[in-house]
């Protein structure tokens, strides 16, 4: 897929209809560090791969103004996917009337600025490590129970259909985590009708303390299992992937035999093939945690190219 205007963005079909992945390849997009205040830097990342950067992923919280110049430059050409993170108040109130103000001056941004926004409300909401992660029995003046998720969920799309936003796509984004402490995705569905696109995040950490190396089956599998079930017509997005680099003088981590940063990528590109549903691979590039950037070592982006490369022909 070329442009920003080719992504698949996986409106709700109705019965019958073909699923929104059944036609078109995989497009690529990626957050790199410090593009937003330097946008060229993801035309740089483009450059790097060999691929165009079809998506522009960035990260806003509550009381950001946005879009504005900063998202309208980054996303010249290309779609904007926000990671929206809701965590200054409860479930609760993002549910509630009192909420609305807030809703109704972004959704007002988002359809004046008139491109097509994905826009991932609370991602990662699964994991045990976010304040605002939904839980059967929540324990802090964030989180709530499953219900109260789903209502807050439901009252955003409400809101921005209400203001006319017709231009965003709504990404339902857990981590590929299914460990007993993270939450099952299937008690905070919020159906179908109140989402465009499914999408993942998942990293490979490398092995380090109480971490191992972990294939890319291994992280994505179960949980794009669960996604494609609870909505089978729905594209899935990768919205954040990295490997940890056993090459990087950053943050060393060790790997299995065999194994190493450019055979990840290539396992990914060889896995995503059986993963149907998969439409968009959007990379984060950043030395954070790990050294999750493309270029962390000269082999590591050889790999991510190929591995590109290849997935761009199915």
């Amino acid at each position: 897929m070329g442009g920003a205007a080719a992504v698949t963005t996986g409106i709700a079909l109705g019965a019958g209809a073909q699923p929104a992945w059944a036609a078109g390849r995989i497009t690529f997009g990626g957050y790199t560090d410090g593009m937003d205040a330097y946008p060229q830097r993801l035309a740089n990342l483009s450059t790097r791969l060999g691929q165009p950067m079809s998506i522009a992923s960035v990260f806003r919280g509550a009381g950001d103004i946005w879009p504005g110049p900063v998202e309208a430059t980054m996303a010249t050409g290309r779609t904007l996917l926000v990671a929206w993170y809701l965590d200054n108040h409860s479930f609760g109130y993002w549910a509630s009337a009192a909420a609305r103000p807030e809703i109704v001056a972004v959704a007002r941004r988002v359809k004046a600025y008139g491109r097509v926004v994905a826009i991932r409300p609370w991602a990662e909401m699964n994991g045990d490590w976010q304040p605002w992660q939904p839980t059967a029995r929540p324990t802090d003046g964030y989180a709530t129970g499953y219900q109260a998720f789903i209502a807050a969920w439901r009252n955003l799309v409400n809101v921005f259909r209400a203001e006319g936003a017709t231009n965003v796509r709504w990404v339902f984004n857990p981590t590929t985590d299914t460990y007993a402490e993270t939450t099952d995705v299937r008690r905070i569905w919020p159906g179908q009708g109140y989402v465009n696109i499914l999408g993942l995040d998942g990293y490979n950490w490398g092995t380090a303390g109480n971490l191992t190396w972990r294939s890319f089956a291994n992280i994505y599998q179960i949980q794009y299992n669960r996604l494609v079930a609870l909505a089978p017509t729905l594209p899935l997005w990768i919205c954040e992937v990295g490997c940890a680099d056993p090459l990087s003088t950053r943050n060393a981590v060790t790997a299995s035999a065999g194994q190493s940063k450019a055979q990840w990528w290539k396992e990914m590109s060889l896995v995503s093939q059986k993963m149907l549903a998969v439409r968009a691979v959007v990379l984060f590039d950043v030395c954070k945690e790990r050294d999750w950037r493309a270029s962390s070592s000269a082999p590591a982006l050889t790999g991510l190219r190929s591995a590109l490369t290849s997935m761009k022909a199915y």
